[in-house]
């Protein structure tokens, strides 16, 4: 897990949220797109630093249950860059973003990023384990095409 940096964090989070978002991004969603951006999954304290400077600065909103929702202003912010990939969309975005400072008083609760990260690293089957085994018992047996 990677250790909180503030350099790269507000951007990196400002690039997982959609602007398209009416119901913001919940923890599990910022997870799983900060990985598929930076390679990393990031800590508790790293979400919360990044939210709570973003916030700090009008750009985004924490909602009840850690939901994350862009503001008109982030909003505009986040569909400005027009680059080729995801990958390359933070570094765009940091040069655009205003000077932050973190706001301590903004807290993600252990117990929401722990359900939020174990739920991205041991995902739900999508369909309950009876319908798989029935599935499974009802395929007909393999023929070998050799004979």
């Amino acid at each position: 897990m990677a250790y909180a940096s503030f350099r790269d964090d507000p951007s990196i989070l400002l690039a997982t949220l959609s602007t398209r978002g009416r119901c913001g991004a919940e923890v599990r969603s910022v997870i799983a797109t900060w990985d598929m951006i930076n390679v990393d999954i990031p800590s508790r304290e790293m979400i919360e630093t990044a939210a709570g400077a973003l916030q700090r600065a009008g750009l985004l909103t924490v909602e009840d249950g850690w939901r994350l929702r862009l503001t008109a202003e982030g909003a505009r912010l986040r569909r400005t860059p027009r680059v080729s990939g995801m990958r390359s969309l933070p570094s765009a975005l940091r040069e655009l973003l205003p000077p932050l400072t973190p706001d301590p008083s903004v807290v993600l609760p252990r117990e929401i990023y722990d359900a939020a990260l174990d739920d991205y690293l041991r995902p739900k089957p999508l369909l309950p384990r009876w319908v798989s085994t029935v599935f499974r018992w009802r395929q007909p047996a393999r023929r070998s095409t050799s004979e």
